[in-house]
């Protein structure tokens, strides 16, 4: 097949005398040249000085591709194809806005694609944007540590995928807001990151000493004219660290903030060993928000909020191992996204799955690898290892006898369990009549245990998992209880004056208005 050649010619930022001497030979030599867009002073000059050359665009695709995500790949695909249907040995002339790798999506595209298609491209240098726009703004961009992005790609990229392209903490350019259209996008990307009154810097023509112009807006302007063309550069100010609240550097530098020598003197304090009991308080205020979800954006707002406090924790035990020079945030972020794409080889690799047991079974088997890779001895490890031991005691024994049930230790029939939960409370009671004290003997707690276990393995056996059936009557108590407390509020009576007969009837009748 015959190689197709395509040369890119970047235009510079506007100036016919910007052009690279290499960028003017092309040119002023071309057959045939296709712009990513006329709307450039420099194309303006090459028609007065080649009058005669074709000049084509894609000009009319900015205004009418339904998505913006698509724009760029349509050009780089049509780019392929017309210097395929070119006569042998004549190149295909490709003109981008300044230089052709400096936010220039479509060449990026163009360059991955071409080997596949049989073509090969060739760059020609040209000023880019960057530099007038800096001079226009005053800005040093390797001291400001200035970041680069394109407009059209910012706006096709999902919130979360906005908030890893992006950190606020540093200067930003967003080059080429060619519309309103497309203004309106970035403002809609940037707000999940700034705050919508944070002052920008909208950078047109640079470079161009009659047409310069630069305005500071609010972001939330950013789209209220239809100013924007394709020589508008977006300049977004560093955001203060405390400011940066929608990001995680944010997070980052408060809780660096909190634990440093000025700090406040409560986080400086803690240890693993301190903010254990936070983790665990804050799992459980996540799980119970999730629980109440009912589709309302409240409950909604109050799962953010719970897992927000979560997220604080891992922050906290991972600044107490950097000061310890432990480990660091970068090693927690490391591990578990090594571990999610070794135990997924079904999406990151060529392992095929057939449903989500099969998923299941893959991952205990990658996990086995792990160990065995890291010389442990797996073949002499119990069938019950895997169980936190410091994880609530009735999720453990419901583990447990699952894991158990799995080698066989399990009753035939859901009656055996039944019956063994019966001894085991036989047993208790024995111990009870003959206990002396006041005080219960380690026999009955050892006892009280044992019956606790045995339901738990009562309900492995019907399938139900002890952890609900306990969350449901605890709800189903916490509605009868404060049904009995509104019943006495409505008599005027009060709770701890009633004896046990007054109790039980006042229970039976808040069952009864409960639905119980």
């Amino acid at each position: 097949m015959e190689t197709s050649e395509i040369i890119v010619v970047g235009l510079g930022p506007g100036r016919w005398e910007d052009l690279t001497v290499e960028a003017l030979d092309q040119l002023m030599a071309a057959r045939h040249v296709i712009c990513r867009t006329t709307r450039h002073p420099t194309v303006e000059m090459l028609r007065e000085r080649r009058p005669d050359l074709p000049i084509e665009s894609f000009d009319e695709l900015y205004e009418t591709i339904p998505s913006f995500s698509e724009l760029y790949p349509t050009m780089a695909r049509t780019l392929l194809e017309r210097a395929a249907a070119l006569p042998a040995g004549e190149p295909l002339i490709y003109a981008t806005p300044g230089h052709p790798l400096m936010g220039e999506e479509s060449v990026r595209l163009l360059r991955q694609e071409a080997e596949a298609h049989g073509a090969r491209v060739r760059l020609v240098a040209g000023l880019s944007f960057v530099e007038p726009v800096c001079a226009a703004l005053d800005l040093n961009p390797l001291e400001r540590d200035l970041q680069l992005l394109d407009a059209t790609a910012l706006t096709a990229l999902s919130t979360e995928a906005v908030m890893g392209a992006l950190l606020p903490t540093k200067p930003a350019l967003v080059a080429q807001v060619y519309n309103r259209r497309l203004a309106s996008g970035v403002k809609l990307a940037l707000g999940e990151l700034y705050p919508e009154d944070w002052e920008v810097t909208l950078v047109q023509w640079a470079g161009m000493p009659d047409r310069e112009a630069i305005r500071r807006i609010p972001l939330y302007a950013l789209d209220r004219d239809e100013s924007a063309d394709h020589l508008t550069t977006l300049y977004l100010p560093p955001l203060a660290p405390l400011a940066a609240t929608r990001s995680p550097e944010g997070l980052r530098y408060i809780v660096q903030r909190l634990r440093a020598p000025d700090g406040c003197p409560w986080d400086r304090e803690q240890t693993h060993q301190s903010l254990r009991r936070y983790v665990l308080e804050e799992a459980y205020e996540v799980a119970e928000a999730i629980d109440e979800l009912d589709g309302t954006p409240e409950q909604a707002e109050k799962l953010a909020d719970e897992l927000g406090d979560l997220l604080l924790q891992v922050y906290l035990q991972a600044e107490v191992a950097n000061q310890e020079d432990a480990f660091h945030l970068g090693d927690v972020y490391q591990f578990i996204s090594e571990k999610l794409i070794r135990r997924h080889p079904h999406v990151f690799g060529d392992v095929a799955v057939r449903d989500a047991e099969h998923v299941v079974r893959n991952w205990e088997v990658i996990k086995r690898q792990e160990r065995i890779a890291r010389g442990e001895q797996v073949a002499q490890e119990s069938a019950l290892r895997g169980i936190p031991k410091s994880a609530p005691a009735l999720y453990q024994a419901d583990e447990l006898t699952k894991k158990a049930s799995k080698v066989g230790f399990r009753f035939d029939a859901a009656a055996d369990a039944l019956q063994k939960a019966r001894e085991e409370l036989d047993e208790l009671a024995e111990e009870m009549r003959a206990a002396t004290g006041t005080e219960p003997t380690s026999q009955e707690q050892a006892e009280l245990g044992d019956a606790l276990f045995a339901l738990a393995a009562l309900a492995q056996r019907l399938g139900v998992r002890p952890e609900d059936a306990l969350q449901q009557a605890n709800t189903r108590f916490r509605q009868r209880f404060e049904a009995m407390e509104a019943l006495a509020r409505e008599r005027g009576q009060s709770l701890d004056t009633l004896d046990e007969t007054g109790w039980l009837a006042l229970w039976a009748e808040a069952k009864a208005a409960t639905g119980g």
